[in-house]
């Protein structure tokens, strides 16, 4: 799991070894039911990350209440956001990135994007940023936090293809 970077340990649910192994939060509800790790268990625990860099709320602090919260509204985002970031981002930016975490955090693992469609989305979001750089010097990029995400990305590019190169 992703989420994990290798330091993953099982999960114990009332008193028994549950045979699962990684971080409570961030493990993908589909692996916790089937116990089947897949990619799109990567994508959950992605998504997962992408609001924690965006609100600043762990996840064993209900961070899943905010974001069905916050889905209920197109500005939903706004009132999660990291006070911290509270007008030195861009709103646009930080909701169009809410929005690829709320795929990759979709129920069922096959409606979930790719790694390669979310380091698509990602990407485009930059290339707008870069278009419109010299315009708003406020830019979400400027608190280096598409930066992280692209840095966790590509770990999380690799760790998917040592697994399949594992698996093979």
């Amino acid at each position: 799991m992703v989420a994990d970077f290798g330091l993953s340990k099982e999960e114990i649910f009332d008193g028994r070894n549950s045979g699962l192994k990684g971080t409570y939060g961030y493990m993908d509800p589909a692996y916790i039911s089937t116990s089947k790790l897949t990619t799109k268990s990567d994508i959950y625990s992605f998504g997962i990350i992408v609001f924690e860099l965006i609100t600043a709320i762990h996840p064993h602090q209900n961070l899943m209440e905010y974001i069905n919260l916050a889905a209920m509204d197109h500005d939903g985002i706004d009132e999660i956001l990291d006070k911290q970031l509270v007008g030195k981002c861009n709103l646009e930016e930080v909701r169009q990135l809410a929005k690829i975490g709320h795929k990759c955090l979709h129920k069922s693992p096959r409606k979930r994007p790719s790694i390669g469609e979310v380091s698509q989305l990602i990407s485009r979001i930059k290339q707008r940023r870069q278009r419109c750089l010299t315009e708003d010097n406020l830019s979400f990029a400027s608190n280096n936090y598409l930066y992280r995400l692209e840095d966790r990305q590509v770990e999380l590019s690799r760790m998917s293809t040592i697994k399949l190169a594992e698996t093979v």
